[in-house]
């Protein structure tokens, strides 16, 4: 754990989750003190998906591959992909 310049402190990033097109997989549990997630798609060419627990390629929040998208809950995140099985990795920050 290591503080950061706000004063906060953050884990991560975790090993990396490696995710399907058929099957939301969740990559963050619900944390009632965590005030957001960093979500990287480390996929060379595979874009994926990021929402709650029926996250689809139509209803979930895109991440091209390569990207990262920070998401400001302590709600438990899922993802999917378009394809293939890429992986992706979650960096958490706590009060």
């Amino acid at each position: 754990m290591a503080g950061n310049i706000y004063g906060s402190r953050s884990f991560g990033p975790a090993d990396p989750t490696a995710l399907n097109s058929s099957t939301a997989t969740a990559i963050a549990a619900i944390r009632p003190n965590r005030y957001g997630a960093l979500v990287q798609n480390t996929d060379s060419s595979i874009t994926v998906y990021v929402g709650n627990t029926g996250v689809t390629s139509s209803t979930g929040t895109p991440i091209v591959a390569g990207g990262s998208l920070y998401f400001p809950t302590f709600a438990a995140l899922y993802a999917i992909s378009a394809s293939g099985t890429p992986s992706v990795t979650v960096t958490e920050f706590f009060s």
